[in-house]
């Protein structure tokens, strides 16, 4: 059976999210697919990274987008607030070392999902430039999604990638957006999804949602149209014997 399964910012129930060791964590357990977040500091960098301040993942309360990266960098990136000082050796990463990483497993995809905050403070034409450039050696993996629909439509007219929308609800104007932009892939909160007795939008995209942690509840949602499924245990999904041949060689 083909793999469904998107390692969540690499395997965040073991390793700090959107960290290097986590995603490496992910591959080597047979994930064909991860996924990350991407913000740009306040000189240009693109870097893994969710929320718009450092504070979850270093304990220091500083918004991404009006940092330089020299500072972020100085911080210890462990999460200690889940894993006290077992990561306390970890920094911010850039986006180019998970390209440098993600280029030693040519059979795998990620998808780089960018964020709202870094979209707002630099605007669509400079963080595009700035997550183009960085994916350029491992652009053919790579799948760029957002929340942001119009970010979505400049980064299609500059390079022919595939692209993928993150919904903000499930909504009739949602639906339009969607038929107008033609993404290959939509993605949705498993708790936005309607009820089961309601089909999916029919399109030319593939449907992912987030996030799913339990091997039991996939087979409803492959039977009702979803083909991916993003994970926070991708590890121990991958060796559920349910879910055996969902991983990649």
């Amino acid at each position: 059976m083909k793999s469904v399964l998107i390692a969540h910012r690499g395997e965040p129930l073991h390793c700090p999210e959107n960290s290097l060791p986590g995603f490496q964590s992910a591959l080597q357990a047979g994930a064909c697919f991860i996924e990350t977040d991407v913000q740009i500091t306040a000189d240009g960098i693109a870097v893994l990274h969710h929320d718009p301040s450092a504070l979850k993942i270093t304990g220091s309360d500083l918004p991404l987008t009006t940092t330089d990266y020299k500072t972020l960098r100085a911080l210890p990136a462990g999460y200690p607030q889940r894993f006290a000082g077992q990561f306390q050796d970890l920094h911010i990463a850039r986006l180019d070392e998970f390209v440098t990483l993600l280029q030693k497993w040519p059979d795998a995809s990620a998808f780089i999902e960018v964020k709202e905050a870094s979209i707002a403070a630099h605007g669509i034409p400079a963080v595009i430039a700035t997550v183009l450039d960085s994916l350029h050696p491992v652009l053919q993996q790579c799948v760029l999604i957002s929340f942001n629909h119009e970010l979505l439509a400049h980064a299609r007219n500059i390079y022919p990638m595939p692209i993928g929308w993150v919904l903000h609800e499930w909504s009739t104007g949602s639906k339009k957006r969607a038929t107008d932009l033609e993404p290959d892939y939509l993605f949705c909160n498993q708790k936005r999804l309607p009820p089961a007795t309601e089909s999916l939008w029919q399109g030319p995209w593939k449907w992912a949602v987030y996030t799913v942690n339990t091997a039991s509840e996939i087979p409803a949602l492959l039977e009702r149209g979803i083909h991916f499924v993003e994970t926070d245990r991708i590890r121990e999904l991958l060796a559920d014997p349910a879910l055996e041949g969902w991983g990649c060689d």
